[in-house]
């Protein structure tokens, strides 16, 4: 585990090596800027050519190094618009609702449990009314649990959800 961890690492430092002299070639060169010299215009050459004028321009002469930007990146916003919070007239809390059809109610408490998929999850109440409604002859145990008991304890189940004392 530890090799594994150590080269995972270098692979690691090396790629942000690469990265950083990657930076640093793709930096941009100096770029020249043409040297101006003052043009007089006589009376004879007022006919110039653009040819004439581009030949004419002087090899650039002066490098000027832009000033290096560093690179940030700012986490994108977005616009809310906030409305004030309404009063509410209910003074109980909001209870997540838990439709009868996704879940069992206990009838003792008035507690809603989701339906378990696996008998493992299941609540301990809805074990214990699995018993006493005759729909299972005892609480298994998860070492007790085989492919003919999980089959026994689906049905039951669906009968217990299917009664109206649980809805």
């Amino acid at each position: 585990m530890a090799e594994l961890f150590f080269i995972a690492t270098v692979i690691f430092v090396a790629y942000v090596v690469f990265v950083v002299l990657d930076e640093k070639k793709s930096q941009p060169e100096p770029e020249k800027i043409a040297e101006l010299k003052p043009v007089t215009i006589e009376p004879e050459n007022i006919e110039l050519t653009a040819a004439a004028v581009q030949s004419a321009a002087p090899e650039p002469a002066i490098t000027v190094a832009k000033p290096i930007q560093a690179k940030t990146t700012a986490p994108k916003t977005t616009k809310v618009k906030l409305e004030p919070a309404k009063e509410s007239t209910n003074p109980e809390p909001v209870k997540p609702v838990v439709s009868a059809v996704d879940g069992l109610k206990n009838p003792k408490t008035g507690e809603i449990a989701k339906f378990p998929n696996n008998y493992n999850f299941a609540k301990r109440w809805i074990k214990e009314a699995l018993v006493a409604e005759g729909l299972l002859d005892k609480v298994y145990k998860n070492t007790e649990l085989d492919d003919a008991a999980n089959e026994k304890i689906h049905a039951a189940l669906l009968r217990l959800k299917a009664l109206d004392k649980y809805k």
